[in-house]
């Protein structure tokens, strides 16, 4: 840890204590906030009791539970980390040490993202990392253009959850692509809502004298099947088109915005709000000294985690690899997620791979 003092000096001067939350943690927290996907990475053993352990992929929920744990939830408290983690990773050790960030509490957001990213330049660029590719990305902005299209709540779903996978996006498109086609399950049930299937489906159940099926309740049947039978119908063409054009925006924040607003207006998909916020960011970027030249932002960015919330970054260092060395971003709904609550609690951060940098300070 000591070869790394001045890393460490340079986070707690920018007002970020040290902490380190425990390794072992319940696996369940960390597929229920980051997704699914997560869960082939995770390095997993079980308590005494049967309960499934993993060892932390990361720091940023440790540090979240931390947050919790010591004090009301919307307080203000910035933390710093550096130690090692455990995920698997193709190609990478399955253990490597992991610095970073994460500030809670400012409401302050448009802000707080400016002063995120300007520390994590003057991170790369104390580990040697002179002129990295830095790739910025909105999740928040995606979801204000699902919600403005003409959109069934499971392809709303399905495609939030897809966003920051760029080939699974693409796969959504290539099946729906404005096409419907007739879906198997349905017969004298189309168009039915979820109240009349469970009706239809509590109905079978009296008759047979069935309480479950295969655990399932009436409900939860009903649910699935007019899920499926939305997603069988695809994506209206005029909403994949949309989504297609979208989803090619690529360039620098100024570029960008104008080529948002210009399909904005001619779709006539209300992204205003997203948008202002959007600018407000690249001017708070540029007040903080960022060549806003040196971003790239592409519309189709996104971590692939589930918490991220808003505004999202990687940077890339390394010639030949397009591996992030330092990513983070906005996660504002982390806190509600773990306490049930319905209000969130701002929160931003960054961490940074330090064996794929190899530069000790």
């Amino acid at each position: 840890m000591n070869d790394y003092a001045t890393l460490r000096a340079l986070l707690s001067n920018a007002g970020y204590g040290f902490v380190e939350p425990p390794v072992v943690h319940p696996a369940s927290v960390f597929v229920e906030l980051a997704g699914e996907e997560l869960r082939r990475r995770l390095y997993l053993t079980s308590a005494d009791g049967g309960e499934e352990l993993a060892l932390r992929p990361d720091y940023t929920i440790p540090v979240c539970l931390h947050h919790l744990a010591t004090g009301a939830a919307k307080r203000k408290a910035n933390y710093a980390y550096l130690g090692p983690v455990f995920r698997m990773r193709p190609g990478e050790s399955g253990e490597f040490r992991q610095a970073g960030i994460e500030s809670l509490g400012r409401t302050d957001r448009v802000a707080a993202d400016a002063d995120v990213l300007k520390l994590a330049f003057a991170v790369a660029d104390l580990l040697g990392v002179k002129k990295p590719k830095v790739r910025i990305g909105d999740s928040a902005l995606f979801a204000a253009l699902l919600d403005g299209l003409d959109l069934s709540e499971p392809w709303r779903r399905r495609l939030a959850r897809g966003f920051g996978d760029a080939e699974r996006l693409k796969g959504f498109m290539a099946k729906a692509n404005g096409k419907r086609k007739a879906s198997p399950a349905r017969s004298e049930l189309e168009g039915a809502d979820v109240a009349q299937v469970t009706a239809a489906v509590e109905e079978h159940f009296a008759a047979t004298g069935l309480g479950e099926v295969g655990g399932r309740t009436a409900e939860e049947i009903a649910a699935r099947f007019v899920d499926k039978a939305a997603l069988a119908e695809g994506i209206p063409r005029k909403a994949a088109a949309m989504l297609s054009a979208f989803l090619a925006v690529e360039g620098t924040p100024a570029r960008s915005l104008a080529g948002l607003r210009s399909l904005a207006k001619r779709e006539k998909i209300d992204l205003g709000k997203a948008l202002d916020r959007f600018e407000k960011r690249a001017e708070a970027f540029a007040g903080h000294g960022i060549d806003l030249d040196r971003l790239t932002f592409a519309a189709d960015f996104g971590r692939r985690l589930d918490y991220y919330t808003g505004f999202v970054f990687e940077f890339q260092g390394l010639k030949g690899n397009d591996e992030p060395i330092i990513g983070g971003g906005r996660y504002d709904r982390m806190a509600a997620l773990i306490t049930g609550s319905r209000e969130a609690v701002p929160a931003v951060g960054f961490s940074v791979w330090l064996d794929r940098i190899g530069k000790k300070s």
